[in-house]
C-alpha cells in the first residue's frame, strides 16, 4: 500500500501505557501513527527527521498504524 502526506508530531494515546508524542503521518484519509519496519516503536531518531516534510510512504496499514517499510521524501510544499 501507498500513502503520501505530511509528517507531523503530536500526542497520541492520551490515558494510556502508549501515551506519547508520536511522529504522525497525515494524509487525506486521517492521520497514522508512523513506523519504520525494523524501528524502534517509540523515538525512532530517522523518523523525528522526517517532520516537516512531504513523504510517500509505502508499507501495511494496520488500524491507526502505518508500518513503512520505506519512505521517501517528495518535492513540493508540506
Amino acid at each position: 500500500m501507498e500513502l503520501t502526506g505530511i509528517a507531523i508530531k503530536k500526542p497520541f494515546g492520551a490515558g494510556s501505557k502508549s501515551e506519547r508524542m508520536a511522529v504522525m503521518l497525515r494524509t487525506d484519509e486521517g492521520d497514522y501513527v508512523l513506523r519504520r519496519k525494523g524501528g524502534l516503536a517509540f523515538d525512532d531518531d530517522a523518523l523525528e527527521a522526517l517532520v516537516g516534510k512531504r513523504l510517500g510512504c509505502r508499507g501495511t496499514l494496520t488500524g491507526y498504524t502505518f508500518l513503512s517499510t520505506e519512505c521517501e521524501e517528495l518535492p513540493g510544499e508540506p
